[in-house]
Order: structure tokens, then C-alpha cells, then sequence
């Protein structure tokens, strides 16, 4: 078991300000310098930068994560279920709180997010927003905040495989690996909610529907979704009625956003 400091609100805004100002001690840094730094700046305001007897217990090590040298989404299906194992059985109101995947991003995972969003930082004209996505801010987990949505990405999968003819392993390999459906369902938090519908959807797209997977046609189809879902309910349907409403919101081939 890894014990890491619990960040408190006033150490969460001093990294918040850190980032603004010196970005680069996130990026590539070693994680003792940055905590030295809070510390320091958090000593000379008069605050306290971690929670008092409120450490944060990860059930499993993720220094893992720390060993990747590949920049790019490639590890994602194979980390994900570690940070869910080693946050332990929170819930997603509990996957809401900034302070906890920041004190992960910050002081165990550092190293493993320079690398994993190396190529996004390198196409960055802003190193403060980049760091605030990656390490910090949770307005988007699923997207943007490295180990949030990491543990978002394996808690969807295995919620859905509760009712997929797939397992947990294959639904998480293609949320992983193909994010223009899954960045598409993410931003719509009705679809993004209901573990039934996600399985009929993905099943549906594995169902030699792969074509799916592109961004403008999985807008496309979840545009059609979104328009039957104001005609009914789809709470009250099971997984073979969804099934059949997604399989029949299918966009052409070829198909784009556009219509």
C-alpha cells in the first residue's frame, strides 16, 4: 500500500497558482521538488497544504505508471484498471473531488503524465492550461485529467460489461483506444450515466459497426439518440430495446456530423 499526502484547499490553490506561474515544475519534474515547493510557499502564507490525519491510502502502487516511455494514449486500456484498484470502491460522487486526483497527479503519477501527454504539451502554446488539464482541474476527467480519467475510463467499462455481451476488458480496450466515440458519449452525461445504454451502444459498434468509432459519425449517431430520447424514455427500456434503437440510429457509411 502507498501512503501519498492528501492535498487540502489551500494547497490545491497554491499548486493551482504554481501552475500558472512555473509550469515547469510539473512538467518533467521530479515530485519531491514540487511538494518542497508547496510546502515552502504554503509555509510562507501561514497555510496548510495537506489535510490534517487525512492521508491518502492508494490500495495499490502505481509507480507502474512512472516507467512509461511511449507518449500517447497506447497504455491506457493496461493503466486504467490499476488506478481504479488503487483508489479502491469510490463512487463517481466521490470521483468528483479534485483534491483526491490531484494529490495523485501530483505526488505519485507525475512523471508518467509528462510522458503520456508529451506530444499534446509539445503542440501547447499555453504550459499553465496544459498542466491545469492534466494535473489538476476535473471539470472534464474523463477527458483531460490524467488519472481521473483514467479511472473513469475502467469504471465505465466494467459498469457497462454488467450488461454487454463483452467483457470488461474488451469494453475498455475500445473506449481506450477509440476515443472519438468515447470523448463523444463523455460530454453527454445522460448517455454517459446509463451503464445499460453504454453497453448497447458499444456492442452495437462491435457488431462490425466499427466505423462508428470516428468522431463526426459517433456525433452523428448520438445527435439521433438524443432526438429519441426526448420522445421517450430510455430509462424504462432494457438492454434489448436499447439495443435496437441504437442498431437503428446507425448513420450511414461514410456519413459525417453534418444533417
Amino acid at each position: 500500500m502507498l501512503t501519498i499526502p492528501r492535498l487540502s484547499d489551500q494547497g490545491y490553490r497554491i499548486l493551482d497558482e504554481l501552475a500558472r506561474t512555473d509550469p515547469g515544475l510539473f512538467i518533467g519534474s521530479a515530485t519531491d521538488e514540487l511538494q518542497q515547493r508547496l510546502e515552502a510557499d504554503a509555509k510562507k502564507e501561514g497555510e496548510t497544504p495537506y489535510q490534517a490525519n487525512n492521508k491518502l491510502e492508494l490500495e495499490v502502487p502505481l509507480n507502474p505508471l512512472n516507467y512509461i516511455e511511449q507518449p500517447g494514449p497506447d497504455t491506457d486500456a493496461h493503466y486504467a484498471p490499476l488506478i481504479r484498484q488503487a483508489v479502491g470502491g469510490i463512487t463517481p460522487a466521490q470521483a468528483a473531488d479534485d483534491l483526491l486526483w490531484a494529490s495523485i497527479n501530483c505526488f505519485a503519477v507525475s512523471p508518467y503524465i509528462s510522458v503520456r501527454w508529451k506530444t499534446s504539451n509539445l503542440r501547447n502554446s499555453n504550459p499553465a492550461k496544459y498542466v491545469r488539464d492534466h494535473w489538476l482541474w476535473n471539470s472534464r476527467p474523463r477527458i483531460s485529467n490524467a488519472s481521473a480519467r483514467l479511472w473513469w475510463l475502467a469504471e465505465r467499462a466494467n459498469r457497462a460489461s454488467e450488461y454487454s455481451i463483452h467483457s470488461p476488458e474488451t469494453l475498455l480496450e475500445s473506449m481506450a483506444d477509440n476515443v472519438g466515440l468515447y470523448h463523444q458519449l463523455s460530454d453527454r452525461p445522460y448517455f454517459a450515466a446509463s451503464p445499460v445504454l453504454v453497453a448497447a451502444i458499444y456492442d452495437v459498434v462491435l457488431a462490425g459497426n466499427e466505423y462508428v468509432y470516428q468522431r463526426p459519425t459517433a456525433n452523428k449517431l448520438l445527435r439521433t439518440l438524443n432526438m429519441k430520447a426526448g420522445n421517450m424514455s430510455f430509462d424504462i427500456l432494457d438492454y434489448y430495446e436499447l439495443y435496437e434503437i441504437v442498431e437503428s440510429s446507425l448513420p450511414p457509411l461514410g456519413a459525417g456530423a453534418a444533417g
